[in-house]
């Protein structure tokens, strides 16, 4: 399973109240392509949608905020996830699509194929994050979005994705339209 599978999936599921941070590159391409309504699609700075998906989710504790970012993505922001393990916003949800390459700027491999993002999440001490290979598997795709997205309190799902380098359309807004968009959906 793909990525934007993934993203395409999620499409089903939420119910439009969420807030959706995304990553940039192809993820927030993809979620701006696939996803309904104007969510916060980071353009052009890495590491930021864990920090970003915080902040909103302490500033809007009775919406759900979900983050969704590639590996690279995670990892350049990983000092975040200290913050986050200290704080466990109960309504902040992250999904990490790892396809072990950096797909927007030419496919370089990222370290995450050394990591075990599960061992680590759990090692800041936050004990509800799941980890699942959707290279082999992706029957359960359906009920592991719905519980991290709709059941109460912190939830982390790391999902090993397949490569989708795939050119996909850019976001045809500016940075700023998209800010303001997203601040009247708040």
């Amino acid at each position: 399973m793909k990525g934007a599978e993934v993203i395409s999936k999620l499409s089903t599921i939420l119910d439009g109240e969420e807030l959706v941070v995304s990553s940039n590159g192809n993820v927030s391409r993809q979620a701006y392509h696939l996803l309904q309504g104007d969510q916060f699609y980071i353009r052009g700075s890495m590491g930021l949608p864990v920090p970003i998906g915080l902040g909103l989710a302490l500033a809007q504790p009775r919406r759900t905020v979900l983050v969704i970012t590639g590996d690279g993505n995670f990892l350049m922001g990983l000092s975040a996830m200290t913050t986050v393990a200290y704080i466990k916003p109960d309504n902040l949800k992250i999904i990490i699509l790892d396809n072990e390459l950096y797909s927007t700027t030419g496919g370089q491999e990222t370290v995450s194929s050394a990591i075990d993002f599960s061992i680590m999440i759990i090692g800041m001490g936050i004990d509800s994050v799941k980890s699942f290979d959707m290279r082999d598997d992706e029957n359960l795709i359906t009920e592991m979005l719905k519980d991290t997205i709709h059941k109460p309190g912190l939830k982390i799902l790391h999902l090993k994705v397949e490569d989708d380098t795939i050119k996909v359309d850019d976001i045809p807004q500016h940075p700023t339209v998209i800010k303001d968009n997203f601040v009247k959906r708040l």
